[in-house]
C-alpha cells in the first residue's frame, strides 16, 4: 500500500512540474453576467477594420505627476481621433500613498467625492505588472522590444502608439450598449477576417467619465498644487467580463468569418451617473502573452 500511495504521489509531482510553463486553465473571477452566447461563420468574411489601440493608464488622485501622463494619453487620443481608447486604473489597495481619497477626518486639507479605486483595477494592474511608482501605463500591454516591463513611462507612448495604429487587426469588433432599467446591457460582436492560432479573450470593461474632483498635480513651477476641479475621465468602474477576458472558445484556429456573438448585462451602481458611462471592448491574448490586437469603445444608450 505504502509503495502505491509513493507511486501516485511521484506521479502528481511529473504532471506538476510538467505543466509549468503551459498557459493556465480558464477560470472567469467574475459572476456570470451572459445572457446570450453564439457562434456561426459568416461568409465571405467582412472587410477587416482598422486597428485601434488600447492604453491602459495607471494613477491615482495623490499622483501629482499622473495629470501629464492624463494629459499625454488626452493628446495621443486627438491626434489620433477614433483610433485611441484610454482605460483609467485606480487600483485598490496598490501604491495607496498614491491613490486613496483624500479625507479631512484623517488631516488631509480636501474630501474627495469619489473613490475610483477598484478591484478590478488592482486585479488588471497586478497581471500586466506592478511598478515602482505611478505614473505608469501601458500601450495594447505589449513587451516591447529594449523594455522590461510592459508598463512604462508615459513619454514613450506615443511612439508605441505610432507602431500599433501601422499594424493591422485580425478582428471585427462590433460594440453595442444600453440602459435597460437599472441595468446596462452590452452585445459585443466578435468576427475574424483572417486566421489566428492564439488562444483568444474578449474583454469588457464599464467606464464613467466627466467626474470633478480633488486632484494632487504640480503647477508651472513644480511646487505641488491641489485641483479642486480636475476633470475625471474613462475611470474604470467594473469589469462585465471575467479580468483577463471570457474565452472564445474554438476547436481550432479561428478562421476568417468566424463569429462570436455575446450579451452580457451587469447592473448598475447608483453611484454612477447613467448619462456618462462607457463600455469598452477588447480582444487580448492569453494571460502569458497578455498582448491587445483590436478595442472599441460606446456610449452607453
Amino acid at each position: 500500500m505504502k509503495n502505491i500511495q509513493k507511486l501516485l504521489l511521484l506521479c502528481c509531482t511529473v504532471l506538476l512540474l510538467g505543466s509549468c510553463e503551459e498557459e493556465p486553465p480558464y477560470i472567469n473571477m467574475t459572476p456570470d453576467k451572459t445572457v446570450g452566447d453564439t457562434t456561426y461563420v459568416l461568409l465571405p468574411a467582412p472587410t477587416p477594420q482598422q486597428r485601434n489601440v488600447l492604453i491602459e493608464e495607471v494613477t491615482g488622485v495623490r499622483c501629482p505627476n499622473c495629470p501629464k501622463a492624463q494629459l499625454e494619453a488626452k493628446t495621443i487620443s486627438e491626434n489620433n481621433a477614433g483610433r485611441i481608447h484610454i482605460l483609467t486604473l485606480h487600483p485598490l489597495n496598490k501604491q495607496n500613498a498614491l491613490t486613496r481619497p483624500f479625507d479631512m477626518a484623517i488631516g488631509d486639507a480636501h474630501t474627495s467625492k469619489y473613490d475610483f479605486r477598484t478591484e478590478a483595477g488592482a486585479l488588471l494592474y497586478d497581471m500586466v505588472g506592478l511598478t515602482a511608482g505611478l505614473p505608469t501605463g501601458n500601450v495594447n500591454r505589449k513587451l516591447f522590444s529594449g523594455e522590461s516591463a510592459r508598463n512604462i513611462d508615459y513619454q514613450k507612448w506615443s511612439a508605441y502608439v505610432a507602431t500599433e495604429l501601422a499594424e493591422p487587426t485580425p478582428v471585427n469588433i462590433d460594440l453595442k450598449a444600453k440602459n435597460i432599467g437599472d441595468s446596462i446591457e452590452v452585445e459585443v460582436t466578435v468576427t475574424y477576417t483572417s486566421v489566428v492560432s492564439d488562444t483568444n479573450y474578449v474583454s469588457i470593461a464599464i467606464l464613467e467619465s466627466d467626474m470633478e474632483d480633488v486632484q494632487e498635480s504640480k503647477d508651472q513651477n513644480g511646487n505641488v498644487i491641489y485641483e479642486e476641479n480636475y476633470m475625471h475621465n474613462h475611470v474604470l468602474r467594473t469589469m462585465v467580463t471575467g479580468f483577463y477576458g471570457d474565452l472564445l472558445k474554438t476547436t481550432g484556429t479561428y478562421e476568417p468569418g468566424r463569429v462570436f456573438k455575446k450579451k452580457y448585462r451587469v447592473k448598475r451602481d447608483i453611484k454612477w451617473n447613467a448619462a456618462n458611462l462607457d463600455v469598452l471592448a477588447w480582444i487580448n491574448l492569453n494571460t502569458t502573452k497578455k498582448n491587445v490586437i483590436h478595442s472599441q469603445e460606446v456610449k452607453v444608450q
